[in-house]
């Protein structure tokens, strides 16, 4: 029996395709990271949006000095900040370019290396010029042609570590040429039935669609074939629709078809971009027309090259129960998460990172403090990658699950872990294991193997890094560098749209992700804070006789965070064991990290 799982890389469909097709480990391995790392429902660290790239460092870099030299954002102290974090990005994911494009990534490092030197030289009064010659010298193109001709050795079997960060490189790849997630799952389907060049299905040739959208509030656009010269548009009347129109529902009151031609290489692409672009003309229209609000409908249609037509609904996610942050009113996050919703509802991908810089600011971070929340997100991340990794590790419900569910206990139907320190001790190695712990361990090999693929990757890459305090200390390190470069990008974001006015930078729509996705992240670690230090207020009777104390701030959190993560990455590199490490609340205000296992 299947448990029900949200992951479309682990459903049945496509395990059955790739066992159909003969898949070894690492090709299965391959098709299921760039799958996930595409998955809207993914973690911030699984996330595409979230992974260490050179290939988007180099990018942002290129951008970053592009607009200095234009539009002198970012301003040189920033622009610095960003070349030292792509630095860092590129050199994390340097192994992986031994396979190819290993002289075009030390080319541009040296690059950005000669820029920083110049800054530091010249401060204030560097020469924009330096910048445009720097930016003209850049080539991530280059590094995009290198990665996509990784899938051969993929394919023919790259051996783990270096195989999870090719993968992750790839995807970010694929993500930037614009595939959608769902539609590349579809066509990997269709693939395996009838194999030819996986490439071209990875990154097709981008085409023409054309994209109709209901705009509700006006029955015309004037002016529109001005504004977008090739789109169309048409009045609707709901009345005179036939009753299985699709465009039924949407026709509400005054409405126009609008239809907009898009260059994309999917279908669920085109609608997005269609919708972008629409959403931006609208902008003109609620300026000349402040008593009318004009609004897309859901539903979308797409008229490919060839003549095939696809009806679809913009994706919304549902649930049963929703909850909320915390059960009480935490006074200082009210602004936070009011901005981080705001940034949700917005179509246009930089106005949104922007949002969401907004809400981070609002828990009362400024640029000065990125360091600290880089760290924090690195200890928050790590929980999250444990506890993500028994959820796919125990996707299947058989016989090979009972050891372990007997040592590591989970709750509810969805199997949510009553400790996570339990499975964290599942993970590591002992040397003398009651009979128990070992069934258990035996179990996560089985069921690791039964599933193959990205899981068998998976959990042999965390019992490595658990069998290893240095190389777990390195893989944080890693996180917070990764942290803080988006959150650096997120910021020049931020003022490239609300100072310089621009709105559409490359690979905007992964900055936006990602921005909503450490806004998230953040929320979650400080509402747990706030949730746990109320608790405990409460339980201790005496201190509210005396007048108790105020809570944490965000920002005090951040600092105490990152200290606890500093302290933790020199344990660990001088411990030699992680036994003592205790991730259950590991970002809560209990300085309980490294007490597991005592008595």
């Amino acid at each position: 029996m299947v448990r029900h799982v949200r992951y479309q890389y682990l459903d049945a469909r496509l395990r059955q395709a790739f066992d159909d097709a003969g898949l070894d480990r690492g090709q299965r391995a391959l098709l299921q990271g760039v799958l996930r790392a595409l998955d809207p429902d993914a973690h911030l660290g699984e996330h595409v949006a979230g992974l260490n790239s050179a290939y988007l460092a180099v990018t942002r870099a290129q951008t970053a000095l592009e607009s200095h030299a234009t539009e002198d954002q970012p301003r040189w102290n920033l622009l610095r900040r960003i070349i030292a974090t792509s630095i860092a990005c590129m050199d994390a994911a340097k192994p992986a370019y031994a396979h190819g494009g290993g002289l075009e990534l030390a080319k541009a490092r040296r690059v950005l290396v000669q820029v920083d030197a110049a800054i530091v030289a010249d401060g204030q009064r560097f020469d924009p010029q330096v910048a445009a010659g720097a930016a003209a010298r850049l080539d991530p193109g280059k590094l995009r042609g290198a990665v996509q001709k990784w899938i051969t050795p993929l394919w023919n079997g790259i051996e783990l570590p270096l195989r999870a960060r090719m993968i992750a490189e790839v995807a970010v790849v694929v993500a930037v040429h614009g595939r959608d997630g769902r539609q590349l799952r579809a066509d990997l389907l269709r693939w395996l039935k009838k194999r030819g060049d996986l490439a071209d299905v990875l990154w097709p040739r981008k085409q023409k669609h054309v994209v109709a959208f209901v705009v509700r509030g006006a029955r015309v656009l004037r002016h529109l074939d001005e504004l977008l010269p090739q789109a169309r548009q048409e009045p609707l009347h709901r009345n005179r629709l036939p009753k299985d129109d699709f465009l039924k529902e949407a026709v509400n009151g005054s409405s126009v078809l609008v239809r907009v031609p898009v260059e994309a290489a999917d279908v669920h692409t085109a609608a997005l971009r269609g919708r972008r672009i629409l959403s931006e003309v609208l902008d003109q229209y609620a300026a000349g027309e402040r008593l009318t609000e004009l609004n897309i409908a859901p539903v979308w249609q797409v008229s490919e090259p060839g003549g095939r037509v696809t009806r679809g609904t913009e994706h919304q996610r549902t649930v049963g129960n929703a909850y909320p942050l915390t059960a009480y009113w935490p006074a200082e996050l009210r602004s936070a998460m009011r901005v981080a919703n705001l940034a949700r509802q917005v179509d246009a991908p930089m106005a949104s990172a922007g949002l969401a810089w907004s809400a981070l600011e609002a828990t009362g971070l400024d640029p000065g403090k990125i360091a600290w929340l880089a760290k924090a997100c690195a200890l928050q991340m790590l929980r999250q990658h444990l506890v993500s990794l028994h959820v796919v590790v125990t996707n299947h419900d058989t016989d090979l699950r009972k050891p372990l569910d007997a040592h590591v206990p989970t709750t509810g139907v969805k199997h949510h872990l009553k400790s996570v320190d339990a499975w964290l001790e599942v993970l590591i190695q002992h040397n003398r294991p009651d009979a128990q712990l070992e069934a258990a361990q035996k179990a996560i090999t089985a069921l690791a193997e039964s599933e193959g693929g990205l899981v068998q990757d998976l959990t042999e890459l965390w019992r490595a890094r658990l069998a290893d305090s240095k190389v777990l200390a390195g893989w944080l390190r890693e996180q917070e560098d990764t942290a803080a470069a988006l959150l650096e990008w997120l910021y020049v974001t931020r003022n490239l749209a609300f100072h310089a006015g621009r709105f559409a930078t490359p690979a905007d729509t992964l900055t936006a992700h990602a921005g909503q996705a450490v806004a998230d992240l953040t929320l979650e670690f400080l509402g747990n804070w706030r949730t746990v230090e109320r608790r405990t207020h409460k339980e201790r009777p005496a201190q509210k006789e005396r007048g108790g104390r105020q809570e944490t701030s965000a920002v005090e959190i951040y600092r105490r965070l990152a200290q606890r993560q500093d302290q933790l990455v020199a344990r660990l590199r001088r411990a030699g064991s992680v036994r003592r490490l205790s991730v259950e609340d590991i970002s809560g205000p209990d300085e309980k990290w490294w007490a597991r296992g005592r008595n």
